[in-house]
């Protein structure tokens, strides 16, 4: 197990449960039986020979508490990590809402392969969802699209397959990783070539590339509090059309003009509470390290500082600023040792981490204010058996000291973004989501003008 993943287990708490997971929504086929739901619950829950990470338990060995490592089980109890859950009336976003919610504040049971699946019945307008939910050191987002890409078609006519379908038995060989880090051989030396590099370049940044944000440069907000297990779970769907045609008047990338837009939301958002700092919030935003075609379970990722512009209220200016910090964290990488990318990532979280799991992080200046992520989904319909998915929307984690996370997966002709947040900590979530509409068109004018 990486760094990373071992990180994922061992400052798990109950208040901050580090599972994920992908809230899909479907629209029933036109001809589905009565039985739909019931014959798809049954499917899900045939016993089937599973492969890595599903059938997966966190070793018990002398030492798993400072290594920890996972093992493969024989049998998994389909009936508990397959649910079967139906909304009250009149089953819309609110009711979804809150039972999600809900589900993504329950701990996963670490005696048995660490996921669960809901298939929820009772939506509006004829149509259910399934909430995938897995262990954050199991996979990153990119690995659990390709388990959403594994159980879908791309045409209506194929029979019912659960995500865990297909799964190799036995760990196929992965092709070689972008990232000599990415192997088990690393330790803390590495993490400390890793500080020591980025403190030399970010000393050199202070005179050189005043545009690149440094890590603990962040203000202090209402997003920096303290989490609790209750979650709020609130989506939002933007145009990627309506992104992309703004990233190219701008002359910017099109997730510059995401980052732009929850900028803009927050800047909204936190005003009307009184609470947005007079210094700009500032964002952690992953990056991949996989190859294309890697399927190894785990994570391979690693992160960039970029500001959000949140002082800025014209919203032009605001995409301006937006880009020359990403342009300038993308040289700053690019200019990194290949093997140290990842390792960043672990040497910089490690102290703000550790504070959090020790309840510590009102001593510390926060090394950001949330973080935000963009994961590339499918392109093109999926099917499930016959019923459309309508979108996909990712749930993530909060963490001591950010109480809120923004994660956006593209699928389709859209950007299905997903906000999760410390429920105790950050109220009218679902207000946040809405205000990231807003924003968008108010950008989308301002470059129309």
């Amino acid at each position: 197990m990486s760094l990373v993943d071992a990180a994922f287990i061992n400052l798990e708490r109950r208040e901050t449960p580090m599972h994920v997971a992908g809230l899909m929504i479907y629209e029933l086929p036109p001809d589905a039986a009565p039985d739909f739901i019931k014959n798809l619950v049954r499917r899900f829950r045939s016993p089937v020979k599973l492969g890595a990470p599903w059938n997966q338990v966190l070793a018990k060995a002398p030492l798993s508490r400072l290594a920890p490592a996972m093992t493969a089980v024989s049998q998994i109890d389909f009936d508990y990590h397959v649910r079967h859950s139906a909304l009250p009336a009149p089953g819309g976003e609110r009711e979804l809402g809150e039972l999600i919610s809900n589900l993504h504040g329950v701990w996963l049971d670490r005696s048995r392969p660490l996921w669960t699946c809901h298939i929820v019945e009772g939506l509006e307008h004829g149509r259910f969802a399934i909430y995938l939910k897995i262990h954050h050191a199991l996979a990153d987002g990119v690995r659990c699209m390709r388990f959403v890409e594994a159980c879908h078609a791309m045409t209506p006519d194929q029979a019912i397959r659960a995500p865990w379908d297909g799964t190799p038995t036995t760990k196929r060989k992965p092709c070689a990783p972008a990232d000599p880090a990415m192997t088990p051989r690393l330790g803390l030396g590495d993490v400390a070539a890793a500080v020591r590099h980025t403190a030399t370049s970010m000393r050199w940044s202070r005179d050189h590339d005043p545009e690149l944000i440094r890590p603990f440069s962040a203000p202090r907000s209402k997003l920096n509090g303290y989490v609790t297990n209750a979650r709020r779970v609130a989506t939002q769907q933007l145009e990627i059309d309506r992104l992309k045609r703004i990233a190219k008047h701008a002359g910017v990338s099109s997730n510059d003009v995401y980052l732009s837009v929850i900028g803009a939301a927050l800047r909204a958002h936190l005003s009307a509470q009184d609470g947005l700092p007079d210094r700009s919030l500032i964002a952690a935003v992953p990056f991949s390290l996989r190859q294309l075609g890697d399927d190894a379970n785990g994570n391979q990722v690693a992160f960039s500082w970029a500001t959000l512009a949140t002082d800025i209220d014209e919203p032009a200016v605001r995409l301006n600023r937006v880009h020359a910090s990403t342009f300038a964290a993308k040289r700053h990488i690019e200019a990194m040792p290949a093997p140290l990318r990842p390792l960043l990532t672990a040497a910089l979280a490690a102290p703000a981490t550790l504070a959090g799991a020790a309840g510590l992080t009102q001593w510390l200046p926060p090394p950001m204010n949330l973080v935000v992520s963009n994961v590339p989904g499918p392109a093109s319909t999926l099917y499930l058996g016959g019923a459309r998915l309508e979108a996909l929307y990712p749930v993530s984690i909060p963490m001591q000291g950010q109480v809120l996370n923004i994660t956006g997966v593209s699928y389709g002709r859209h950007l299905n973004v997903g906000f999760t947040g410390s429920r105790d900590a950050l109220p009218h979530l679902q207000r946040l989501a809405l205000l990231s509409r807003t924003a968008l068109d108010e950008l989308e004018r301002a470059y129309e003008n």
